[in-house]
């Protein structure tokens, strides 16, 4: 029926107005005017069909014998010439067998009656299955690449591909060397995500001695204006887990932040020893960092990405939105002056890790709330009793020891997701894109879901504390080079064709071209800080005359790395030592 439909569409202008008759093996059709029961589909059919004058006469397959033909003689031509390809092949088999040795021996086993595992035939060996034996040699890395590179194949895992391989082809160990190869495909390292446990086993923090000896803190944005205020730093005690919450302008500088710190946390806790904090601008100012350094405290950061590292303020951020969502009006205009009220009831309540609640870890007793004050009488007990029933010193232990069996159990809980993964410095890893590195990917010109899921290699320069790594990056990736475990692994190099897969272009980057660079004459440093700087190149395209050699950018020349490398070694080479200081700034790609 679609076929008569769209024929019916592409003669309509011949056919309207005249009768015909449409003839059909599919007896079906000949009942479709007067079928009551229809699709929308049909229906829509069944109307475009009612504008034309044509009659259906029902002709069986066996007597449609013009049809068939034409149909059979089609199939033919096309299983002869998938003859031929099969042909030229296994000719190709017999030509590698003469030139491998054991192939030979194998063929003389045989022919002895020494081996009945393999047979021969018209000098090919074949093992079960019917399937035929590749010598050693390159015909075997041409099917692997056949098998997996190709578009038809689609870059398959192992399995997938063995299934595929071994249906007509066998050589030993060819499961090892399928594994092999789709295991060192660059592509398939970089698109496909891993289906393992995320890497890096939980690092707690140490456990500090007393209270307001380590503090975390971090900015919650995105609140309406009101008087000024538009942001919230909290600051959390992570030894009684007492919180503090400050209201803060939307753009709020390293000097306003730390003035709000001291006046709400240091004028009444004192100086803390260690800040554990993300890496916002707001902490790694240099008035920030310079400030601390002179009180003497150890400012620690997170991991790249990685916010368990600072997973306490993370919680106690979104148990204080859920407050806040609790009252707030619908203009969301009074949440600055729910924050006190809001402050008060976090450090009320008992906190599951410590035992005890954050006012009483720190006072040393539970604040008296307005359910108790109804419930007084006059003449009562005095109310510091119970602040001397035991000493500080015993609130800090038992605080301890609770913190301590909380990290373990969490340690114990998060661990069972996740497996222990290290690298060596030296060695080379993939990185995942980071939030940072997917802001710069812009989602109305390309669909995020096509995009690579690693980029790299990146070798590893050190090792920072036991989860994180510090990567050596090129100039095109403008962000910090420490990363936690969870967003790296290990890179899998084909030594038998180191560049196989290596001209793909970096995620971050929508250019690339066919043409081949002639020469590369000149080159210039652009921008003055870091984040913005980068470099350009005067470029003579092959087939282009030296008048219209252009600009462009490192990072659009990433398919040209060995070129630009040996134009810089050039340039370095031919200029004296003061001219070679002042032009070799490094290219947008190459990390020199």
């Amino acid at each position: 029926m679609t076929a008569v439909v769209h024929c019916l569409e592409a003669w309509r202008h011949y056919l309207l107005g005249t009768k015909f008759v449409v003839v059909t093996d599919n007896v079906a059709n000949t009942y479709f005017k007067t079928q009551k029961k229809l699709s929308p589909k049909q229906a829509r059919w069944q109307e475009f069909l009612s504008e034309f004058e044509f009659e259906w006469v029902h002709k069986p397959g066996k007597h449609n014998e013009v049809a068939d033909a034409l149909s059979r003689k089609m199939v033919h031509d096309y299983v002869a010439a998938l003859t031929l390809v099969e042909s030229d092949f296994y000719g190709r088999v017999q030509e590698a067998a003469a030139q491998d040795s054991a192939y030979q021996k194998l063929l003389d086993q045989i022919k002895a009656g020494e081996l009945r595992k393999y047979w021969i035939e018209d000098g090919i060996l074949y093992a079960k299955g019917s399937r035929a034996y590749i010598p050693t040699g390159a015909l075997r890395n041409e099917l692997l690449k056949e098998t997996h590179d190709s578009q038809w194949a689609g870059h398959p895992g192992v399995n997938r591909m063995m299934a595929l391989l071994s249906r007509q082809f066998y050589w030993p160990k060819m499961e090892q060397d399928v594994e092999r190869y789709v295991k060192t495909c660059l592509v398939c390292q970089l698109d496909k995500s891993e289906r393992t446990k995320e890497a890096g086993l939980l690092q707690p923090l140490p456990i500090p001695e007393r209270p307001w000896q380590s503090v975390s803190m971090d900015f919650i944005l995105g609140f309406p204006k009101v008087g000024g205020m538009a942001s919230i730093l909290v600051v959390v005690d992570r030894f009684s887990k007492y919180a503090v919450f400050i209201a803060a302008p939307k753009v709020c500088t390293a000097e306003h932040a730390a003035e709000l710190f001291f006046k709400n946390v240091i004028k009444y806790f004192g100086i803390p020893q260690d800040i554990v904090s993300d890496r916002d601008t707001r902490f790694t100012g240099r008035f920030w960092t310079a400030l601390f350094n002179l009180m003497g405290s150890d400012l620690k950061f997170s991991t790249a990405n990685h916010p368990q590292t600072d997973g306490q303020t993370e919680r106690i951020n979104q148990l204080l939105e859920e407050y806040l969502r609790h009252f707030v009006t619908a203009s969301q205009k009074n949440w600055v002056s729910l924050l006190d009220v809001a402050q008060f009831s976090y450090n009320l309540h008992k906190a599951s890790s410590t035992g005890m609640s954050p006012f009483e870890l720190v006072h040393g007793f539970q604040p008296t709330a307005p359910h108790v004050i109804a419930l007084q009488r006059s003449g009562g007990a005095c109310p510091a009793a119970y602040r001397f029933a035991r000493t500080k010193q015993e609130l800090y232990d038992e605080a301890k020891d609770s913190l301590a069996k909380a990290q373990r159990r969490m340690k114990k809980y998060v661990d069972k997701g996740r497996r222990d993964i290290e690298f060596q410095v030296g060695e080379k890893v993939l990185l995942k894109l980071t939030p940072q590195i997917w802001k710069k990917i812009s989602a109305k010109q390309i669909h995020r879901g096509l995009v690579p899921r690693y980029d790299g290699p990146f070798t590893v320069v050190n090792r920072v504390g036991q989860v994180a790594y510090r990567l050596e990056l090129p100039d095109r990736l403008k962000i910090h080079p420490t990363f936690h475990v969870s967003f790296l692994k290990k890179f899998h190099e084909d030594e038998a064709d180191e560049q196989r897969g290596q001209k793909r272009a970096p995620p971050v980057i929508r250019f690339q071209t066919e043409r081949k660079i002639a020469k590369i004459l000149d080159h210039r440093t652009l921008g003055q800080s870091k984040k913005n700087r980068r470099t350009d190149y005067l470029v003579q395209w092959e087939g282009e005359a030296v008048e219209e050699a252009v600009w462009e950018k490192s990072v659009n020349l990433w398919q040209f790395e060995d070129v630009i490398a040996k134009y810089l070694d050039e340039k370095s080479a031919c200029s004296d030592p003061t001219r070679t200081s002042n032009s070799s700034s490094g290219g947008g790609l190459l990390h020199r």
